[in-house]
């Protein structure tokens, strides 16, 4: 993002930093070791219902929730209508 920036106001070109700035970007880069990030994922899916969801569905959720959970140690959340 520096790096575009830079090459960007290089140009002539208007920033594209809505709120804040590049010094603040550096900033954050400096300190990133001291940031704990968690991450997970979340599938929305107003249609789907626990009392619909056949055995193949609940098979394929609960394989996606594994791979999640031993590669990248991500949490899996799936949000439905009911």
């Amino acid at each position: 993002m520096l790096k575009r920036e830079k090459l960007r106001l290089g140009k002539g070109q208007s920033s594209r930093f809505e709120q804040g700035a590049a010094a603040f970007l550096k900033k954050l880069k400096a300190s990133w070791q001291d940031f704990r990030y968690e991450f997970d994922v979340r599938i929305v899916q107003p249609g789907l219902s626990r009392k619909a969801i056949t055995n193949e569905g609940l098979h394929l959720l609960a394989g996606v929730e594994t791979y999640l959970m031993e590669t990248r140690a991500m949490r899996f959340r799936v949000i439905g209508s009911e």
